[in-house]
């Protein structure tokens, strides 16, 4: 199997074909700043360590995605659904979260928040470890 590139994924967000299904997609390390994956749906995606830094992920389908160590700095994740991810090591600094079903998500020391928001108000939990299986 093939992997997918950056190349391939702008192609496929521009032939706006529709919402894009992207489950359980691994694109760990994948430079996609400014990237439009509005109502996308990538539940239990690999997108550790990832540039998504302002990408557009309105009502994104994020349950269960691995985005550790990602850079989501100045992403919109308004309406998105972050239940269940694990932003350990992620930087969310001047993300918008505004309206994101949240709950369930694990965070570390080195994951970076805006100064506004408070990880316990969103139901995340504060983790050193995890064993993804």
């Amino acid at each position: 199997m093939a992997d997918l590139t950056r190349r391939d994924l702008i192609l496929l967000v521009n032939l706006g074909q529709g919402d894009l299904w992207l489950a359980h997609v691994d694109l760990a390390g994948a430079g996609m700043a400014h990237v439009n994956l509005e109502r996308a749906d990538l539940r239990h995606a690999n997108l550790s360590g990832c540039d998504l830094s302002h990408a557009r992920l309105a009502e994104a389908h994020l349950e269960g995605a691995n985005l550790s160590h990602a850079n989501l700095q100045g992403a919109d994740l308004a309406g998105a659904n972050v239940m269940n991810c694990d932003f350990r090591g992620a930087n969310l600094r001047g993300a918008t979260l505004d309206g994101a079903t949240t709950g369930g998500m694990e965070y570390d020391a080195a994951t970076v928040w805006s100064d506004d928001v408070d990880p316990s108000d969103l139901g995340a939990t504060r983790s050193d470890s995890h064993n993804w299986s």
